[in-house]
């Protein structure tokens, strides 16, 4: 596994990486239920709408742990293609490989003794489907790694919206926390309740919604 957090790569990130996205992406709107313990490792599930999903919730990583390791969870193949990925922390897994994923829970587990106040990024339906799907079709695997890991989970939803700028804007809603035994299927409701919080919030503020939104802990 060749995977690492790397302090250097983020940094570099930080530096060019960003500006050439606030080129294409207008803003990122993040809104929490309720903080989470700070001394847990956390697990954020989210349903996947774009390329851009992990750099969005590396917003909410910055605003709830800022200098922890965070850990994002992709498929092999996608991966490959954007290898210096794995210098920010990025985990590649072959689902259909009992292998592959059991070597990707031993790196993060490794990881997280090292640092139990790190932060993995799941997207538990493995591959793009609009916001609005219905049911959003969360795969099981989510429940291994939660268990596993022994993480305090974080339903969020994702919605991105061009609202009135050429770029769109992701607005981002983290529910309250899961523990103990966590059911793909009811993470999967708990995430669409906060995507569905999200579009009743956008059909009521219309293009205003980007200065309406309730930033931090609502």
């Amino acid at each position: 596994m060749n995977s690492r957090f790397s302090r250097p790569a983020v940094a570099a990130f930080e530096l060019f990486f960003r500006p050439w996205m606030r080129r294409r992406v207008h803003a990122v709107r993040v809104a929490f239920a309720a903080p989470p313990p700070p001394d847990r490792p956390l697990l954020l599930a989210a349903n996947h709408v774009s390329w851009w999903d992990g750099f969005v919730l590396r917003e909410v990583q910055r605003t709830l742990r800022p200098g922890a390791p965070m850990y994002t969870v992709m498929s092999s193949a996608e991966l490959a293609r954007f290898p210096w990925f794995r210098m920010m922390g990025v985990v590649g897994v072959d689902s259909a490989s009992a292998g592959s994923v059991s070597r990707a829970l031993a790196f993060l587990r490794a990881r997280l003794r090292e640092r139990p106040e790190s932060t993995v990024v799941f997207f538990p339906q493995g591959r793009i489907w609009p916001s609005h799907r219905r049911p959003l079709g969360f795969r099981r695997g989510v429940e291994v790694f939660a268990r596993r890991l022994s993480a305090h989970v974080l339903p969020v939803g994702i919605h991105a919206e061009p609202l009135n700028t050429v770029a769109p804007t992701f607005f981002v809603s983290v529910g309250s926390g899961m523990e103990g035994r966590v059911e793909a299927e009811q993470l999967e409701r708990r995430v669409e309740k906060e995507i569905d919080a999200v579009l009743g919030f956008l059909a009521e503020h219309g293009e205003d919604a980007g200065n309406a939104w309730p930033e931090g802990t609502r």
